[in-house]
């Protein structure tokens, strides 16, 4: 550690400092919204319990949940999460919306699966060797 500069926690090698500080920023200017908006704000209870449910569900659950895999799996391998998204938003759309499945959604959601065990390894046993 150089002289001048705080101790800094590391997640696979990666600082860990830059994004909560992005996060801390940004939840400044989303608190100032309301005194800065142009139009009438209507801050009633409805709307304050969702915009925290929000906040402490979807994204601090998922922040604790994303440094936790990285932590455990690496970064290579808890990236790969991130491309199911797609995979989940398409299968809720149909299930929950109803929404019509066309061919090139299953197609593009096998192609995502292979990628991500490819990126994993696991076609590595017909290869006898693992790249990294």
């Amino acid at each position: 550690m150089s002289r001048g500069s705080s101790p800094q926690q590391t997640v696979g090698g990666a600082a860990t400092r830059t994004t909560p500080a992005s996060q801390s920023v940004l939840a400044r200017y989303l608190a100032l919204s309301p005194l800065l908006a142009t139009g009438p704000v209507h801050l009633d209870l409805p709307v304050v319990a969702s915009m925290a449910a929000l906040g402490i569900l979807g994204t601090g659950l998922a922040y604790i949940w994303n440094t936790t895999v990285i932590a455990r799996w690496g970064a290579t391998a808890a990236s790969t999460v991130t491309y199911l998204t797609p995979l989940v938003g398409v299968v809720l759309g149909v299930l929950v919306l109803g929404e019509a499945l066309t061919w090139n959604q299953p197609l593009g959601a096998v192609v995502v699966v292979v990628g991500i065990m490819t990126g994993q390894g696991v076609f590595t046993s017909w290869t006898g060797r693992r790249s990294r």
